[in-house]
Formats: structure tokens, C-alpha cells, sequence
């Protein structure tokens, strides 16, 4: 992994808001990132951060945002968009960002610019991460750190949205 990679997910956006969405802001490039979130010295320790994909999933009336970092989550930015976009108010928003040498996993979520979790959600030491990428380590293959992984940020995600949009809906 050349990148640490952050997987941003926005939750209940319509089809029509995801369209009205792409006609506002360049989904194409990397100034979606800066027209999310201007303010350039509010974006905490990142140093460096590219759009590397977005996508709608009209199915589950969401939005996902793959973002590259050099090394660090960008919290700070995600804080500041939930603020800034005007379509993402009263949006439950998660990210799961794995670090690029994958021994760290971490989950945040976010809404209206209030971070509600920022957690490590898996750990592990360079040793065991390499480990997986040695052929001779048995029980140890890059497919199970990977399973690893994903389960981590599917039970993190999985969590949120039953707790932030079920009690929103309890609210109702």
C-alpha cells in the first residue's frame, strides 16, 4: 500500500441531492477536496491528500469518497466538510481510514462538523504486519490481514449506523 487510504461514506443522500451534488462541485478532480473544505489551515497535520474516487450508490442513498493521505487521517478535514456542504447537513458521515504500512485501522464519524467517534479500531505491530507478507509464515496470509481488516471497519461502520441512524429515526 503506497498510501494511507480513507474510505468516507455519507449517508441518506437522494438521488436528486447526489445529482444537484455533481452539478455543484468537480467531482472529478481533486478541488472536490478544497471546495468541500476551503479552509486549508483547518485541515489539521495533512500534508498532502488526493481524491482518488467518488461514487454514488443510488441503492443505499449513499455517497462514498476514497481520499489517499501520506500518512494520517484527515479528521480535521472531514469535520470541516460536514460543516461546509451544504447537502450533507444532519448527515451521519463515516470514515475508515487504513494506514499505509496497515498497522493501524482507525473509524471516525461525524455530523455536522461534531466528531461522534474517533477510535482505533485495529492495531498491530510492524512485525506482525510482515508476518503476512512472508511465504514463510504459516497461517499468516494476506488474505486473512485483509479480512482483518475490512471486518474491522464493516463492524465499526455496522455499529455506527445502528446506533446514529437508528436513534435518528427513534427521534422521528
Amino acid at each position: 500500500m503506497d498510501t494511507s487510504k480513507s474510505y468516507v461514506k455519507i449517508y441518506n443522500i437522494s438521488l436528486e441531492s447526489s445529482e444537484d451534488f455533481e452539478f455543484d462541485y468537480d467531482i472529478e478532480t481533486d478541488d472536490l477536496l478544497t471546495e468541500m473544505a476551503p479552509n486549508l489551515d483547518e485541515w489539521g497535520d495533512i500534508g498532502w491528500m488526493e481524491l482518488e474516487d467518488y461514487e454514488y450508490n443510488p441503492h443505499g442513498q449513499t455517497m462514498h469518497i476514497t481520499l489517499d493521505t501520506k500518512w494520517a487521517a484527515p479528521v480535521q478535514w472531514l469535520r470541516q466538510m460536514s460543516q461546509q456542504v451544504p447537502y450533507f447537513a444532519n448527515k451521519l458521515i463515516t470514515m475508515a481510514t487504513i494506514q499505509k504500512d496497515e498497522t493501524l485501522v482507525t473509524g471516525v464519524a461525524v455530523m455536522d462538523g461534531e466528531i461522534l467517534q474517533n477510535k482505533q479500531i485495529l492495531e498491530k505491530t510492524s512485525e506482525e504486519v510482515g508476518r503476512y507478507y512472508s511465504e514463510d509464515e504459516t497461517g499468516h496470509d494476506l488474505d486473512r490481514l485483509d479480512n482483518e481488516i475490512w471486518d474491522s471497519i464493516g463492524k465499526f461502520v455496522n455499529v455506527c449506523e445502528q446506533y446514529y441512524l437508528e436513534r435518528g429515526k427513534d427521534d422521528a
